[in-house]
Parts: structure tokens; sequence; C-alpha cells
């Protein structure tokens, strides 16, 4: 068994490197992996996924950060941890909380932080079974510094909410409420988000936040038609239809002058084994340091962007109105202070809304 075992890691390596050959057009700086695991709460053969996986998250050319969502119970988190703990530093949350989520780092770890969302549910059926299990959504950051970067970044790992916008909406502002306090630094942010690449929310954080979408930019812009990090082929699939819900973001906002600029991304973990490793295929993208900091603005692209943003903000607020649910009424109010500030010209959101391009 033992010798069977070798030979099918032997072959994961083989097949990992064959799936994660990169031609970018300029030699990367670092790479970034996300990768919703499928956790063992409802899916099967989870001990033997987290071999593939871990086989796989350590075959070259390896990433310098990995971010994982669903690895829930500890032995999962051994699996993981047992795989790659001589190449990573590695901060595992979810052994404390029921949270899923687990980063890896090829470089220090400056400090960590973990955030349980204000608003996990909303009195739904699925979210009651959500609290019988202790399943929470959460986000978590870590300050770390990658080699040869000479600066550290933030990188922000999480799994919003599968069904609600609303809830959705709240989290986002949640996350953007911690940005707020800690501007100072460039930011990375994955997980799975459950808002595909059309979707409200998607524009939604990357307008207030400041966020690129860096695979997309990778692809020139936008993804083709029938991409999909969510595919209606995968068997372990519950959604019909294909979809993006798997994210890389970057803000250039603080730190030093420089620019984080992906250079090249892919689809990749579906996994050597005859039924794909999760319902969800992993992220992976390449990027450069470049030097120089944002482009600035031309006076109809500043108008252009602060429309944008009120509009936006405007639409959330009647989603959650339309909602009804009182605790959503904070939020709400929350919307209307940034919008305030945009339009006054002053105040913390509206200094760093002042700073992203």
């Amino acid at each position: 068994m033992k010798a069977l075992l070798g030979i099918l890691m032997m072959l994961s390596v083989t097949a990992a490197r064959a799936e994660m050959v990169l031609t970018p057009t300029q030699t990367p700086e670092f790479c970034m992996q996300n990768f919703n695991a499928y956790g063992p709460l409802y899916a099967p053969n989870t001990s033997e996924r987290m071999e593939w996986i871990g086989s796989l998250l350590q075959a070259a050319p390896r990433c310098g950060v990995i971010q994982l969502q669903e690895v829930w119970n500890s032995s999962n988190i051994d699996q993981i941890e047992n795989a790659l703990k001589y190449n990573y530093q590695i901060s595992s949350p979810n052994r404390d909380n029921k949270i899923g989520v687990m980063s890896l780092f090829d470089g220090a770890i400056k400090g960590a932080w973990t955030y349980q969302f204000n608003i996990n549910n909303l009195g739904g059926f699925l979210d009651e079974i959500r609290e019988t299990f202790g399943v929470m959504k959460a986000f978590h950051i870590v300050q770390a510094q990658l080699p040869g970067m000479g600066e550290d970044f933030y990188f922000v790992n999480t799994h919003l909410h599968p069904t609600s916008t609303e809830i959705r909406i709240t989290q986002i502002i949640d996350m953007l409420n911690w940005r707020l306090q800690n501007p100072n630094l460039k930011m990375l942010m994955s997980g799975d988000f459950n808002a595909n690449e059309k979707s409200f929310e998607r524009e939604f954080m990357m307008s207030l936040m400041g966020l690129h979408d860096s695979f997309a930019e990778a692809l020139g812009g936008s993804y083709p038609p029938g991409y999909c990090s969510y595919c209606e082929t995968n068997p372990h699939s519950w959604m019909s239809g294909n979809h993006m819900l798997d994210y890389i973001f970057v803000s250039n906002a603080g730190g030093a002058n420089t620019r984080i600029q992906p250079v090249a991304g892919e689809l990749n973990m579906r996994g050597p084994l005859r039924e794909p490793l999760s319902d969800h295929y992993g992220v992976r993208v390449s990027f450069k340091l470049a030097p120089g900091g944002s482009d600035s603005l031309t006076g109809s692209q500043w108008i252009q962007r602060r429309d944008k943003a009120l509009a936006l903000i405007g639409q959330a607020q009647q989603i959650l109105v339309d909602y009804g649910d009182r605790d959503l009424k904070p939020y709400i109010a929350e919307l209307q202070n940034f919008s305030d500030q945009i339009q006054t010209q002053q105040g913390p959101y509206y200094q760093y809304f002042g700073q992203f391009r």
C-alpha cells in the first residue's frame, strides 16, 4: 500500500508540473495560489483528497503564497501542515474556530489577525444548519514579507456567504472598515467570494475598496465566455452554468512607491484523480513588483470613478433596505457615511478613496 501511495504521489507531482506551467511575458517575482479545498462537513474522501492537495501544492514550481478555504477539521489541517511545513510558514486560524481558512508563506510572517463577520446569517434554513455545526465566515489577515520584495504586504483570506447578496454586502463593508484602519501597506486579497464575474458584489467590492482583479487583468482585462473556477461540468458542482467565484484581488494603495502587477494567471488544482479534487478549481497568478506608484487620473476619469462608486453605494443601500432586516440598519448608515464623504471630499474613507486607481 505504501509503495502504491508513493507511486501515486510521484504521478501527482508530475501532473502538477504539467498543469502549472506558466508562460509570462516577463519573469514574475512571486506567485499566489488560491484554492477552496471542498470541506469535510459534507464532502467525500477528505483524507485522500487532502493528500493529493498537499502533493500538488508542494510540486515545482511552487507558489510563494498559498491561501486555502474549507479546510475544517484538525486531521485535515495536520495533513496540509505536514506536507508543507518545511517550505512555508503557516497561519492556521481554522484550528481555533470553524472558519476553514489557512494561509502559507515562503517568507516571514510579521503578524496575523482574524475577524469574524458581524453577520453570518439572517435566519435562513441552511444558515441554521451552519450555526448548529459552528461553521462561521471570517476574514484572516497576515502581514508578511516575501523573499526579495523589500516591503511587507497584507494578505487577506476570506470566504463569503454562499447564497445571500445582502450578507455578502455587509461582509464586504466589514473588510472595508478593517482596510480603512490599515491603509499603509499594499494588499492582496483572495478567497471564495461566492459572487460571479458579473455580480453586483464583485463590482461593488472592487469600486469601494480599490481592488484590481489580477487574473482578469492577466487575461487582458476580462474573463473569456465560459471561463470558470466553478464549472457545470464538475460533478461536485451544485449550480448550473459556469462561474468565476474565486479571485485574487490586489490593492496598490499604501506602502512604497511600487506597484504589484499581474504577469500571468491560470486555473489549476483540478487534480489527477478520476474525480476533481473539489467543487472549485484553483486560481494561480504570478506577479512582479514594478517601480513607480499609481498613475494620476484625469479630471473626467476622476468624475467617472466617483459617480460609479456613488451609484453602487446607492444600489447597495437599496438592496439592504428592500430586505428589511433591522440588523442591516447599521450597514445602511455606514453606506450613507461613505457616500457623504465622497461628496464632501473629506473624511477617512474619502482619503482612502483618493489613493487608489
